[in-house]
């Protein structure tokens, strides 16, 4: 029987911890020290109040008390607490950016389209010869 990463256990990056390269794994994870580079987890991240996060993050939710700054993908949610600053830009399926939190960049909704560009000149929808 396989395990849903919900139900599996959490590492921890604890405060005095630097980790620069790549973290992936099936669980959650727990920052609390910094980390650089590429974070892809099938469970949730979560950033706490002394966390800085410099890295593109693919994860199923996304929970940021601490700072996080690059391309971040949240497959359900990305949620910005009072404390929590993030910086860069940001899929995701819903979004809750709480009352005192800082949000600087670009927001997606995971799974919209984005808008088709209007033509420049409408004349130009006659057919070419």
């Amino acid at each position: 029987m396989a395990k849903d990463a919900s139900s599996g256990t959490t590492s921890l990056v604890s405060r005095p911890v630097i980790v620069e390269g790549e973290i992936s794994g099936e669980e959650n994870l727990h920052v609390d020290g910094r980390v650089k580079g590429i974070i892809r987890l099938a469970g949730d991240l979560f950033v706490g109040a002394n966390g800085v996060v410099e890295a593109e993050i693919d994860a199923r939710s996304i929970v940021i008390q601490g700072a996080v700054t690059g391309k971040v993908l949240a497959r359900r949610q990305l949620e910005v607490q009072s404390s929590g600053r993030f910086s860069g830009e940001a899929t995701a399926a819903s979004y809750e950016i709480r009352q005192g939190a800082v949000f600087e960049g670009v927001s997606r909704m995971l799974g919209s389209k984005p808008q088709a560009e209007k033509p420049a000149d409408p004349a130009d929808h006659s057919p070419k010869k």
